[in-house]
């Protein structure tokens, strides 16, 4: 059975200080919860949604799973490290949401679960820290029924070479923009954007694709990332769905429809 390279579990408040308490993780969150309201997830004055079973892998600290159980769907919830999961069960509790939670690897979860059909499988920020990720991606479609919904985020290598050539940083460039001595919360396994989607396409048709922090990690005064969040936000909205921010985007997050047949 393959194994994620990582956890966080010996690291859990690092991760938390360093993702969601930061403008990165509002950002990286404001825009997922606006793409899957937008994919029919959430309701809105002129629309309802129907109740999905939906399979949050690498679910952290849980919060889209919180999200998405507001929205009145059936979650389950899978997440390596058993800090942060006891964290999520927490953050489930004092919201009043209910959630499936189970502390193992994904891979394993779906051996063991491969009668389960989910409607919508969410994956966020966890492929760049497989080693083996086409694997990994094909053990999500296994509990994907046809017609269902893979809504995954990976870090982008493209984007990693682009703020390593604005800063300077050359001479990491040409060791192949590998460090000396790795840094816990720099992802292990950076994707190359057209291999993943390549991998994607042979389950399904990709229905939606964004850049995630297409900008807000370049720009030159990091003061505004405070002060003007909302408007970063905004703005990241308006054109990150589109190219070049598409492959600027720290992150590129992707929307694949299984196929039925």
């Amino acid at each position: 059975m393959y194994k994620p390279d990582q956890s966080f579990t010996d690291i859990a408040d690092k991760f938390a200080d360093n993702i969601y308490k930061t403008t990165k993780g509002r950002l990286r969150l404001a825009v997922l919860q606006h793409d899957l309201a937008q994919l029919g997830l959430a309701a809105s004055n002129d629309r309802h949604i129907e109740s999905c079973a939906i399979l949050d892998v690498g679910a952290g600290l849980g919060h889209m799973s919180v999200w998405l159980a507001q929205q009145g769907h059936r979650l389950t919830a899978v997440e390596v490290a058993p800090n942060l999961l006891d964290t999520a069960k927490a953050f489930a509790q004092s919201a009043g949401v209910s959630v499936d939670f189970h502390c193992m690897p994904a891979q394993d979860y779906v051996a063991q679960n491969l009668d389960k059909q989910f409607d919508w499988v969410v994956c966020h920020a966890v492929l760049e820290w497989i080693a083996q990720p086409q694997l990994f991606i094909e053990c999500l479609f296994k509990v994907l029924k046809p017609g269902g919904k893979l809504s995954i985020m990976f870090f982008n290598n493209r984007a990693k070479l682009i703020g390593n050539l604005l800063y300077g940083n050359f001479d990491y460039i040409s060791n192949g923009l590998k460090a000396k001595k790795q840094v816990r919360l720099n992802p292990n396994y950076p994707q190359e954007p057209q291999q993943v989607y390549t991998w994607l396409e042979a389950y399904g048709e990709i229905v939606h694709k964004r850049g995630v922090r297409s900008f807000h990690d370049y720009m030159l005064d990091r003061s505004m990332w405070q002060s003007h969040f909302e408007q970063i936000v905004e703005n990241e909205l308006a054109v990150s769905d589109t190219e070049p921010f598409i492959s600027m985007g720290k992150y590129i997050h992707v929307v694949v429809e299984k196929n039925t047949d």
